[in-house]
């Protein structure tokens, strides 16, 4: 008896040799399938191994579009294998499978901007300290998806036979028409654009309009730029035209801390050095004020909290007396950690001249180690590459006592405040925590620099002088005497008083939802008069 294979016998029944390979390649295509199907359940096991999720989400969003790709081509393929005379029905079919590779290609791929590559901007946005990382992010969520879309268009159309050229140049005459007709919405459009892209400011940043309002940045969009007003409780929607055209005074930057004036009279005989004196020890006793710690933990005692006793605020006195002593510590470690960046840098510039050699590097390479372990960093090495070192947090009693560990001491006991608000306690600890983040990376570059010059041996020292100034500028000051308060006194006015100008800082005026500095200044003055009648030195 003769056998005869499943192939033979499939080819001898069909009418046509060009069907049996259109049925193998079909096979074929559910074998692929079935393989993809498999190969994604792997992977998906693997990727949940990984600390960031943007491998498994990926995996995710590509598994559909993916086998959705490899079963359009198959039929493709399929269908060419036919030896038939091809009819307007298959021809039809062929353009409907290209037109929907189209769509599946343009889904995926926005899918991929909007779940992965938008999401792994804005991670990488929130450990830098550059400021268009924040507000480019929304031009990849909103522009990128709008030219795929219309990118697919064309080629969706053409896959039916259109003419994409004469389309075009409709569209050209058209968009003449229409941009003059739609000119102020482009004018906001491109407005949106440079506001993005070329930005005084982050989301979430207090700013004061031209017109003399206080608002919070919530969302810069195409058209629309969204405010949160702060004295009425309401958002306000500007045009980018006329808001990039607005004099706006950023109240966030450089710094949190803003700048309050208030004024108080006093009586004419009184001795001005007494009564300024007096004020000041007011103004360095508040907890949430700047000014030398070591002054306000010996006066918050003797002049905090007496024009309105009680509970709150002996909660309030104590609290900010464990947030001063915890900053103290942060700023006598921090001043040493800028002391020896200074040391480093001087030594680095005296060994630098005619290069580094190996026993030089590896010099100033333990001298920067010994600030790492001030900071709270030891060396590792990496998980996949042996060879590879890299400076990670260290665990234990010792990172306690570094500036990580007592940064981290600081900012909670900061939480106590009984005056902040529930959303208050989030927003502090992440800013804090983002600055620790931006730090590590900071200083692994750094490390890596001096471990691996390649050239750039002369201008180490001006690496540490860089980071040591990002330090004092953008991390945490360890001391700033201008932000200590001042008292002016004017002239005698016309019913025998002095008019004293009370000017201090506050600590952080985006906190209590942008309240803070008007707590302060009020409790500021109600403390002042208390204290300046108590002494018979007020009006």
């Amino acid at each position: 008896m003769t056998t005869i294979s499943s192939s033979t016998f499939l080819l001898a029944i069909l009418p046509d040799p060009g069907w049996g390979a259109f049925l193998l390649n079909f096979g074929i295509l559910g074998v692929v399938v079935i393989v993809l199907y498999l190969l994604f359940g792997i992977l998906r096991r693997v990727f949940r191994q990984f600390s960031s999720d943007l491998a498994l989400v990926a995996l995710n969003v590509s598994e559909t579009p993916l086998i959705l790709i490899a079963v359009a081509i198959g039929l493709k393929l399929s269908l060419v294998t036919l030896s038939v005379t091809p009819t307007s029905y298959i021809t039809w079919f062929q353009q409907g499978l290209t037109a929907f590779l189209v769509l599946v290609v343009a889904f995926w791929v926005v899918q991929l901007i909007a779940e992965v590559v938008t999401y792994a901007f804005r991670q990488y946005a929130e450990g830098s300290e550059v400021m268009w990382d924040d507000v480019l992010a929304p031009i990849l969520q909103n522009v990128l998806p709008l030219i795929v879309y219309l990118v697919a268009g064309l080629l969706f159309l053409q896959a039916f036979g259109v003419d994409i050229q004469g389309l075009l140049v409709a569209i050209g005459g058209l968009s003449f028409i229409l941009g003059f007709a739609l000119k102020d919405i482009l004018a906001n459009f491109f407005s949106g654009l440079v506001l993005l892209i070329d930005t005084p400011f982050r989301f979430g940043d207090v700013i004061e309009l031209a017109n003399g309002k206080r608002g919070v940045i919530k969302h810069i969009g195409l058209r629309l730029t969204e405010l949160y007003l702060i004295d009425t409780h309401s958002q306000i929607y500007i045009p980018n035209a006329a808001f990039e055209g607005q004099n706006i005074i950023n109240l966030s930057r450089p710094t949190n801390h803003y700048y309050y004036t208030i004024s108080i009279p006093i009586k004419a005989d009184v001795a001005p050095a007494l009564a300024v004196s007096m004020m000041e020890k007011v103004v360095l006793a508040h907890p949430d004020t700047m000014g030398e710690i070591h002054k306000k933990l010996e006066l918050i005692d003797q002049f905090y909290g007496y024009s309105l006793p009680g509970l709150k605020s002996q909660q309030k006195r104590e609290a900010g007396r464990q947030r001063l002593l915890a900053e103290s510590e942060v700023n006598t470690v921090l001043a040493e950690i800028e002391m020896g960046l200074a040391h480093l840098a001087d030594l680095i510039s005296k060994l630098e001249r005619g290069g580094l050699d190996i026993k030089e590097r590896r010099t100033v390479q333990a001298h920067y180690l010994e600030l790492c372990q001030k900071i709270g960093l030891e060396l590792k090495p990496d998980q996949y590459d042996r060879r590879r070192r890299w400076l990670t947090e260290a665990t234990g009693t010792v990172s306690e006592s570094s500036l990580i560990g007592l940064m981290r001491r600081w900012y909670r006991y900061w939480l106590k405040d009984p005056d902040l608000f529930q959303e208050d306690q989030q927003t502090l600890k992440q800013e804090w925590e983002q600055k620790i983040d931006l730090l590590k990376i900071k200083v692994n570059k750094l490390f890596w620099a001096i471990s691996n010059p390649k050239g750039l041996e002369t201008r180490l020292d001006d690496l540490v002088e860089r980071f040591r100034e990002w330090l004092r500028e953008n991390f945490k000051s360890s001391r700033n005497e201008w932000q200590d308060p001042k008292i002016w006194i004017n002239d005698l006015n016309g019913d025998y008083t002095r008019e004293t100008l009370v000017r201090f800082y506050v600590d952080d005026i985006k906190l209590e939802h942008c309240e803070r500095g008007q707590r302060i200044l009020s409790e500021m003055r109600r403390e002042i008069v208390w204290h300046l009648r108590q002494s018979y030195l007020s009006k």
